[in-house]
This record gives structure tokens, C-alpha cells and sequence, in this order.
């Protein structure tokens, strides 16, 4: 064994080509064992590290979330505009909300408000990189999403718990930590997954800011207000937008730094895709509880999924001012099809496996359902699975490392036919189907700006 690694050492040292060495070292092996003839790839040390098994970082970089900004408006239904200036990469963004405390003699009684509330203040955010078009994704749109990339169960359960606590009674209402709320914006460069995670985006290659337009929901649409109800909050007593930054330790390593970009271009690859606004197609079941929609608005171009959601327009309307905003009606039986060529057909909801086995986790959430009873005045809270659809028209692929970018195809789209149909849990019953368009993206970064390349 000595003479062994003594003679390979030696023949790597002659020929200088570790290709070849590896070559000779294989074709050793393949004498030993039949399996290692006859199955395709390369020869990976499991043992040692090496060049073939190791990577590392070619440009130090550091961390930070040092830099924040203030809403300029915190009132219900209005809108504020933040900028990150070009200064490298940018990673996550993070907002947090604060509900003022109630102003004695008011303790916040008949108030309350359903976990995860905090994503439901959020009516509408818009990003804007350098120069590019704005666009827009709505704050139910920017919870699915950002649920659905979660890697377990526990971090989506945690993510909802963080976008704001349940608070049902004046104790809640008097505790700051309840009326604290930390929603994640899932921005087209970001991802909440750490494997397969985003790389930052390099904003060095911008010379206008990257703008995001926060548009905060009508507040009596989401906090629930029974009659006698003290008066609910107008407005948010603070608001603040977190930025974390990646930074070279050397910045004669940026790229803005190093070519002439008025003359070149850089890809950016998107880590998932590129999220159409959502489109909204409400509809009342029929007497079995059968829909059938004809989904229109898709954008042209590589079609790698759908994601599809129901509601019911009484969660935010009802006339006894009971709000549940968060809830996701599960259909049955669903089927999508394509210029006629059905592309998922479920029978009892089977799609739902089908959805465990493609993603990390299944397309469910345990939310919570608020009821109030009149008699002795107090609301309750109800654990229930809030539940969509992810119609995968891509290959299943599993990314590893975190940074690491695939571009696996869909189905091509121009000008064509979609249709949903399915059955809901209730006949006669108003629902509404929201749907978003997944499509494969790359930016363009060139002359200070990054246009979306679809």
C-alpha cells in the first residue's frame, strides 16, 4: 500500500497533469469493481479534499445590515418610497412595523388581529432597479412566495410568527413585542432559502438608486373591529426598511471597477424566477362546488410554474367585522391545462403530494382563524391549514449550495390558452383565484441600468 501512494505521487510528479492523473488512478479502480466501469462521471475524492471536491471564495467579502430607512408615511392605505444607493451588493430587505399602544381610557378591546398580520398591511410593493420598468407584487403575493422558497416547515412556521403575533386581547394589545411585526420582502434578486439562496445583487453596476415603493393596506380590511370596539389604529407609530449589504474587502475587485460597463454587459441570473403581479379571477363555485377559469395576462416567455390561491372576499368584508386575511381554501380535483394539453390533473387533491415531493416542503401554512364570542366578549383563536397550488411546469431540480444558480426550462409561452378548473370545498360560495406567473429571467446590467431579459 505504501509502494502504492508512493508510485502514484511519483507519476503525478512526472506527468505534472492531474487530469491524466486521475485518469490513471481511475482506470485502477475500474479493475476492482464492475459498477465503477460502467456508470457515467468524474472521479471524486471522498476522503481527502481536493480541487474536485472543494471550493472557495475568489473575492473576500463582508457582511452587513447597518444601513436603515423610515417609511415617510405610516398611515393606512398610504405609500412610501425608499432607495439603496449603488454601493455593492445587496442582499435581504427587511421591514419592521410597530402598532402604536392604545391610549387609556381605550385598552384595544373588541381589536384583534390574526398571526403573520403584518404581511397583510402590506397592500403593494413596487422595485424599481437603476433605471429598469417598476414593477409591482401585492403583499398576499410576496407571502406565498416567500413561504413557499422556505426550505422546512419550521422556518415557514417561524417567518408567519415573525410577521406578527396574534393579539386578541388588551394584554396583547399593551405588549410591543405583539404589536411588532417583521415581514420579509421577497425581491426578484433575493431568496429566503440558505440552500440555493441568492447571491446579492452587485448594485456597483448602477449608477441610478434601486428604488422600492411601499404601499400599506387599508388597516379595516385587516384588524378585525367587533361592534363596541374601542377604535382601531389609523396608523403605524413606526416603520422602518433594514438593507443588508456584501461588500469586497477590496473594491478594485467590482467589475464596475474593472471593464468599461457604458461598453459591456453582465448577466444576473434571477434564483428562482421572475414573478408576474398577481391576477385575481373571482368566480362562484357551483352546486357541487366546480369552477372553471379561463387565466388570462401571462407575460411571453419561458413558463417554468404557476402558483394559485383562493380566498373568500368575506375574510376582509364581513359586516360583523371579523377579519381573516391569511387564509387559503384548498381546491380538489384541479386540473391545468395549456392550449388544450392538460399539464396537471389531480383527483381529492392529490396535487398536494405531487407538491411535497417537487419542493421542500408541502404548500401549507398553519394560520389562524379569529372568532369572537359575544356572549362573554373574548376571541379565540382556531389553528388552520392555509393551503395553494404550485403547478410545476419545470423539471424538479435541487440546488445545494447556497449561490448556486440552475436554469431549468418551462414551457414556452406566447399568446396562449390557460385554463384552471377544480372543485372548492363550498358550493354557491364567492371565492377568488389568485394566480402568478413564474417565468425564467435574467437582468441585463449595461450603461448604469438592469433590464429584465425574459
Amino acid at each position: 500500500m505504501i509502494y502504492q501512494m508512493i508510485y502514484d505521487e511519483a507519476f503525478y510528479t512526472l506527468t505534472k497533469d492531474y487530469n491524466l492523473w486521475l485518469k490513471y488512478k481511475m482506470q485502477a479502480e475500474i479493475a476492482l469493481n464492475v459498477q465503477q466501469s460502467i456508470r457515467p462521471g468524474e472521479c471524486i475524492d471522498t476522503y481527502y479534499a481536493g480541487a474536485e471536491n472543494s471550493t472557495k471564495q475568489c473575492h473576500a467579502t463582508v457582511l452587513d445590515n447597518r444601513f436603515f430607512q423610515g417609511l415617510q408615511s405610516l398611515s393606512s392605505g398610504s405609500s412610501s418610497t425608499v432607495t439603496f444607493n449603488p454601493n455593492e451588493g445587496l442582499g435581504e430587505v427587511i421591514i419592521t412595523l410597530v402598532l402604536p399602544a392604545p391610549v387609556a381610557p381605550l385598552d384595544g378591546t373588541g381589536l384583534a388581529l390574526p398571526v403573520g398580520w403584518g404581511y397583510a398591511m402590506l397592500r403593494r410593493v413596487g422595485y424599481r432597479y437603476g433605471s429598469s420598468q417598476l414593477y409591482y407584487i401585492s403583499g398576499q403575493q410576496n407571502l406565498v412566495e416567500t413561504l413557499s422558497l422556505s426550505e422546512d416547515s419550521g422556518k415557514k412556521a417561524q417567518i408567519l410568527y415573525l410577521g406578527g403575533q396574534a393579539i386578541t386581547s388588551p394584554a396583547d394589545w399593551a405588549d410591543v413585542t405583539k404589536r411588532t411585526c417583521y415581514i420579509y420582502l421577497r425581491l426578484p434578486h433575493s431568496s429566503p432559502a440558505l440552500a440555493g439562496g441568492s447571491l446579492p445583487f452587485p448594485s456597483d453596476v448602477l449608477t441610478a438608486p434601486v428604488q422600492l415603493q411601499i404601499d400599506l393596506a387599508d388597516f379595516g380590511s385587516v384588524i378585525t373591529a367587533v361592534a363596541g370596539a374601542n377604535a382601531p389604529p389609523t396608523a403605524f407609530s413606526s416603520g422602518v426598511v433594514n438593507f443588508t449589504q456584501i461588500t469586497m474587502q477590496d473594491a478594485g475587485d467590482l467589475i464596475a471597477r474593472r471593464f468599461d460597463m457604458s461598453k459591456h454587459a453582465l448577466t444576473i441570473p434571477l434564483p428562482e424566477s421572475w414573478c408576474q403581479e398577481q391576477l385575481s379571477f373571482p368566480f362562484l363555485s357551483g352546486t357541487a362546488g366546480e369552477f372553471q377559469l379561463s387565466l388570462t395576462g401571462c407575460k411571453a416567455g419561458d413558463l417554468k410554474k404557476l402558483r394559485v390561491w383562493f380566498t373568500q372576499p368575506n375574510d376582509t368584508t364581513a359586516s360583523n367585522g371579523i377579519r381573516n386575511p391569511n387564509l387559503f381554501y384548498a381546491p380538489s380535483n384541479v386540473q391545468f391545462a395549456i392550449n388544450g394539453l392538460t399539464y396537471m390533473a389531480s383527483n381529492s387533491a392529490s396535487y398536494l403530494l405531487n407538491n411535497v415531493l417537487r419542493r421542500r416542503t408541502p404548500p401549507t401554512i398553519t394560520s389562524s382563524l379569529i372568532a369572537y364570542n359575544a356572549g362573554t366578549q373574548l376571541f379565540s383563536t382556531t389553528p388552520v391549514a392555509s393551503t395553494w397550488v404550485e403547478i410545476d411546469l419545470a423539471q424538479p431540480h435541487a440546488i445545494g449550495d447556497t449561490g448556486e444558480v440552475a436554469l431549468i426550462h418551462g414551457v414556452p409561452v406566447m399568446n396562449s390558452v390557460l385554463s384552471l378548473s377544480g372543485t372548492m370545498p363550498i358550493a354557491n360560495q364567492n371565492y377568488t383565484c389568485f394566480v402568478e406567473y413564474c417565468l425564467n429571467c435574467s437582468w441585463m446590467a449595461s450603461r448604469g441600468s438592469a433590464e429584465f431579459v425574459f
